[in-house]
């Protein structure tokens, strides 16, 4: 069982993404040295120089709120970066509204470049602007992608009859009318998601909701692989993939990457935030001045050089 975290959280992205943890796994382990999707453009140097033969691999989760015909914002960005020799995890999180330098539009946050990238081109172009924009910004090639609905997340924990958190601290958040004490609870699928999109109600924000994700998604992960559950992974995997958005992995790559972290545990992974502070701008897309999360870019080169090398 001790590969069951490592596999919960791509099971949980696979939600998202139709397949997430799984393939992100198999992808990883079979696409590192042929399929890369985006390198950085900017001048920066990578943080650390990754051989091909390195093993480790980077993945992209972006977890989408579409709502109707809107094009659809990232609410949730994490660069999963894993080394298959060692089978260390490191998990990155970037905030939705962190600001960067978007080609043909200028500084603006970096939840706008899947929206206009979709107008533009459609989910997959959508896609790859994100993903592109997350590369520039960390300094690191990212080697395959997940983009999932955050209504999936809901069909899997209803299949696995809801999921187990033990919350850092209490959430009360009007905005989500999400209520829930400090400790360990037990979840349905609507708090849940709930739970996922609540921020206001957290001493720190927007860092607090990307927290509390990565949390719910070690839980789902962890629910799927449980014994109960372990005979409904095809069904399980059926559902993902009626709301998976867009990915490069496929269900065999998915499962290769599985098997190759089995000996991962949840003391080998870490999550990272980027280092920065709030600032009121000028947002070319929206027209006026907006709240930005301004990356210090000396400090979001330590943090990822750490993650890189843990």
């Amino acid at each position: 069982m001790k590969k069951r975290y490592w596999v919960a959280l791509i099971a949980t992205l696979t939600i998202a993404a139709g397949g997430g943890i799984y393939a992100w796994r198999g992808n990883l382990i079979q696409q590192a040295s042929t399929s890369v999707v985006a390198k950085p453009t900017n001048p920066v140097d990578l943080p650390v120089e990754q051989p091909k033969d390195s093993g480790r691999i980077n993945i992209l989760l972006l977890g989408s709120d579409t709502r109707g015909n809107d094009a659809g914002r990232t609410d949730s960005m994490i660069l999963l970066s894993a080394d298959t020799k060692t089978k260390h995890v490191s998990m990155i999180s970037i905030p939705r509204d962190t600001r960067v330098n978007l080609p043909g539009i200028g500084l603006t946050k970096i939840t706008h470049a899947n929206a206009v990238g979709e107008v533009n081109g459609g989910v997959h172009s959508g896609t790859l602007a994100a993903v592109q924009a997350a590369s520039d910004l960390l300094g690191v090639t990212i080697n395959d992608y997940v983009k999932i609905d955050f209504e999936g997340f809901k069909k899997v924990i209803d299949e696995v009859r809801g999921i187990d958190v033990t919350l850092p601290e209490a959430v009360n958040d009007t905005v989500a009318n999400v209520h829930l004490q400090a400790g360990k609870q037990h979840l349905d699928s609507d708090v849940a998601l709930r739970l996922a999109r609540a921020r206001y109600g957290l001493k720190d924000g927007d860092f607090g909701r990307q927290r509390d994700q990565a949390l719910l998604l070690s839980a789902l992960g962890d629910k799927m692989l449980s014994l109960e559950n372990i005979p409904k992974l095809p069904q399980i995997l059926t559902i993902i993939h009626q709301d998976l958005m867009d990915t490069n992995l496929s269900d065999p790559q998915i499962l290769a990457l599985g098997t190759q972290f089995k000996g991962t545990t949840q003391d080998t992974i870490k999550y990272f935030q980027l280092p920065g502070k709030g600032i009121s701008a000028y947002d070319p897309l929206v027209g006026a001045n907006v709240y930005y999360y301004e990356p210090d870019l000396a400090g979001v080169k330590k943090v990822v050089l750490e993650a890189l090398l843990y």
